[in-house]
């Protein structure tokens, strides 16, 4: 279910149910990941598989829900910049999950489902994965080619999960 083909996901709309399916199996398996002792060689092993096995469209998929507009982040100070409708709940929905470790609050508060409600489960799948997959995210923003979209998800990262 976490490998899925890439024209189910990127042909159908933001809140297609091959897209919440697919959502959904990823925040299975990193709610499984990160209830694992992180010395465990079973999370070790399941992390090792995802990088090695596990197509990084994912992400592609988590920041097509997140509505980042290049410069508009950076370009002031996260308290005084009006956000586009999702990114903030995005990154709160982050934020939660890399404090909590948990993914729970977003699943439970997803329906009905909507645009704003599927930025926020990927803002959460996105905080979760780097927490417990930053490896993983870290090869995915190496690949990327366009340097506006790079640029957008760096500013977003920085701006909303470094101190």
């Amino acid at each position: 279910m976490i490998i899925k083909s890439r024209s189910m996901l990127f042909e159908g709309d933001l809140i297609s149910h091959h897209r919440v399916n697919f959502f959904t199996a990823w925040a299975l398996l990193l709610s499984h990941l990160q209830s694992l002792p992180s010395a465990s060689p079973v999370r070790q092993k399941l992390g090792q598989w995802v990088q090695d096995f596990a197509d990084t469209q994912i992400l592609d998929c988590l920041f097509e829900q997140i509505p980042l507009q290049p410069g508009a982040i950076n370009s002031s100070k996260k308290k005084d910049v009006e956000l586009p409708a999702g990114v903030s709940e995005a990154a709160a929905a982050a934020k939660r999950a890399i404090a909590t470790g948990s993914l729970l609050f977003t699943i439970e508060s997803l329906w009905p489902i909507g645009t704003e409600e599927m930025a926020s489960f990927a803002g959460a799948l996105y905080g979760s994965m780097l927490r417990s997959l930053p490896a993983y995210v870290r090869d995915w923003y190496t690949r990327l080619r366009d340097r506006s979209t790079s640029s957008a998800i760096e500013s977003f990262t920085k701006t909303y999960f470094c101190s």
